[in-house]
């Protein structure tokens, strides 16, 4: 009887633990993203679909995100960095080549020459290429979501719409422009600081001396021109999320800030509260673009789930899920064509029809193009390029001689 009890004992252990193995996860995925950058439920799709469990884990700031894909303590399989620190890595031999060639099992990630928006893949040409040989890169990332760095406003004070509209950049530095006295924010990012005053003045942000040359730190002459300017300017308030909320709740006239900030202001305030909507957004006609991009570390155990991951990402109609989830401005052509499909048809950016507080996709397309097209109306566009040391210990001094 012992003996038997012993037997069956070992057999329930055997098949708890083999049921434990058909549960667990064949494979498991290294995420490092971005907070809130990700519609979750397509992530547990993915999880079904492949077996596998994806674990997140989220970061801050782009610095954090090049230090833990180069330090190499995690594994991680798929990343989300910015463009430029997508170059540097590149550049540095940090990335896998995505699995481009393979039709079969991943579809999408074979349209990556022919897929994202034309003024995003003019972007990508001019900047996303090879320092030796001078050729693009862009089998090494895929576009998750982009934007440009723009103006919050408020149009409570009758001519600051009129000021930012026509002065770009400008009318963050020249309090003189307005009719009467005007509260302005600045981001406390010291890189931003010094790309919107150069931006401000009719420069390229990458710029180091007024003739033109990029290399090395900023010359003496241009660091003096910027603190100075700080100093007249006296911003308001820095910050970073504050900025945004402020300028919505009209405790800021205007901010230094980038286009998602905006949407995803945008739709908090329609979720969140009844108050008239008294704010908008200005992209200037000199301004800089940015992008982040799906990659793979090369340091990625799991290659084969990691490009599985990437492609799934990149199917349209998952696309356009998680553009309606995060909010911010989708990068492939099929999504762009998708939310005009859906806009005739009729579909809700916010609530529904009847609703007490609703918006129309259409309406929201009409009143703010820059969605589907960061760059509908800029004429100068640049990118912010990979810098030294040297260069952004320079903007960091800036910062903190007026902070």
């Amino acid at each position: 009887m012992k003996k038997l009890i012993a037997i069956l004992t070992s057999l329930c252990v055997f098949t708890a633990f083999a049921v434990a193995v058909l549960l667990t996860p064949s494979d498991i995925l290294y995420f490092l993203n971005w907070g809130e950058y990700i519609d979750h439920t397509l992530v547990e799709e993915f999880e079904k679909e492949y077996n596998c469990q994806v674990i997140e884990e989220d970061v801050t700031s782009s610095e954090s995100m090049y230090q833990k894909i180069t330090s190499a303590t995690t594994s991680y399989d798929v990343a989300v960095p910015g463009d430029y620190i997508v170059n540097e890595l590149y550049q540095e031999g940090y990335l896998q080549e995505l699995d481009v060639n393979n039709r079969e099992d991943y579809p999408y990630l074979a349209q990556y020459q022919t897929m994202f928006s034309s003024s995003l893949s003019s972007l990508m040409a001019k900047y996303m290429v090879d320092d030796k040989t001078g050729e693009e890169f862009n089998s090494y990332f895929c576009p998750y979501f982009w934007g440009a760095y723009a103006m919050l406003y408020s149009n409570k004070k009758s001519d600051v719409k009129e000021v930012v509209e026509n002065n770009g950049f400008e009318a963050l530095y020249d309090r003189s422009l307005y009719k009467e006295d005007v509260s302005i924010g600045m981001y406390d990012t010291a890189r931003w600081i010094v790309a919107s005053y150069l931006m401000a003045k009719g420069y390229d942000p990458n710029i180091t001396s007024y003739d033109g040359n990029k290399k090395g730190d900023l010359t003496r002459e241009v660091k003096n021109d910027i603190v100075s300017a700080l100093k007249e300017v006296r911003f308001n308030e820095f910050g970073n999320d504050s900025l945004k909320r402020n300028v919505a709740i009209s405790e800021l006239d205007l901010c230094y800030s980038q286009l998602g900030d905006f949407f995803d202001t945008l739709y908090l305030v329609y979720s969140q509260s009844k108050d008239d909507i008294t704010f908008s957004v200005s992209v200037p006609e000199t301004t800089a673009a940015f992008f982040d991009s799906l990659v793979i570390p090369k340091t990625s155990q799991n290659p084969r789930l990691a490009n599985a991951f990437i492609n799934f990402m990149m199917n349209p109609d998952h696309a356009y899920q998680n553009a309606r989830t995060v909010g911010y401005s989708p990068t492939l052509k099929a999504v762009n064509t998708r939310f005009e499909e859906e806009a005739e048809k009729g579909e809700y950016y916010y609530g529904k029809a009847g609703d007490e507080r609703s918006l129309s996709l259409k309406d929201f397309l009409a009143q703010y193009p820059m969605y589907l097209n960061p760059l509908y109306r800029s004429k100068n566009v640049y990118m912010l390029e990979s810098k030294s040391q040297a260069y952004l210990t320079t903007c960091e001094a800036i910062f903190n001689s007026i902070a």
